[in-house]
């Protein structure tokens, strides 16, 4: 019996340390998706910040080429921005196939493992209310022996 309460105890923990390795998991990809916004928003930042600076110098230099170095200042800025949209849209992309990947392990840890230790500690239940069974049926017998004999009855 305490074999089978240990191989039970050796379930919960296996499927506990599952649990936790999914749960770390999660928070790394959380983090990772996090860095990758905060990259994201510093890159359209940088980006922002350099059409800006661009629009000022053209404004200075109107009449002097002004049009063509606004016009390459303006590609660039867009060119980044479009980059840095791509790249986080991968690491948006890399992340949420991690994450997928990470719940479909769970998923087919709980769906066998986990119905294996609920089958065997169905079982265990069964036995023993089984036993218990057993154990008020002779209780009941001796009572009611006993209270026969003490008050005379045969």
């Amino acid at each position: 019996m305490s074999e089978d309460n240990k191989n039970l105890e050796d379930k919960a923990e296996e499927l506990n340390n599952t649990t936790k390795n999914t749960e770390q998991a999660k928070e790394k990809i959380d983090q990772f998706t996090e860095k990758a916004e905060t990259k994201f928003e510093d890159i359209k930042a940088d980006a922002k910040d350099t059409f800006e600076k661009a629009k000022a110098k053209a404004k200075e230099f109107v009449e002097e080429d002004a049009k063509e170095l606004y016009d390459e200042a303006k590609e660039k800025a867009s060119k980044i921005a479009d980059e840095a949209e791509e790249k986080l849209d991968e690491l948006k992309e890399d992340a949420k196939a991690a994450y997928e990947k990470a719940k479909a392990k769970t998923t087919e840890f709980i769906n066998e493992d986990a119905k294996e230790f609920v089958d065997e500690a169905e079982e265990k239940l069964d036995e023993l209310a089984e036993d218990a069974k057993e154990v008020i049926e002779e209780t009941t017998k001796k009572t009611k022996s006993f209270f026969q004999r003490l008050f005379g009855k045969k």
